[in-house]
């Protein structure tokens, strides 16, 4: 898995930079995004149909390398709340 860090949600979205987007294609590996606390996990079957590119092109600050950003909804992972799942087992059941 491929992990990133990222420091903003906005409009219920996290942006990647194209060139860890698409190194995770090449080398067919899930995508991990980070932010704060929480994560989310975006499995390599679903890379393709989880994106939007921008329209704009940004260069980076340190190397001058030209990328663009590959937004993804942000869905962090919740864990199962136990009670629930009990009182889902009582409805099925009676």
């Amino acid at each position: 898995m491929i992990k990133v860090q990222v420091d903003k949600v906005w409009l219920g979205k996290v942006s990647v930079r194209d060139y860890i987007y698409k190194k995770a294609l090449r080398k067919k590996e899930s995508l991990g995004i980070i932010h704060g606390k929480e994560y989310m996990f975006i499995p390599y079957e679903k890379l393709k149909s989880a994106k939007t590119y921008t329209d704009e092109s940004f260069k980076s600050k340190f190397n001058g390398k030209e990328y663009r950003l590959v937004d993804f909804d942000w869905k962090p992972y919740k864990e199962e709340n136990a009670n629930q799942r009990s009182l889902l087992w009582v409805e099925k059941n009676f």
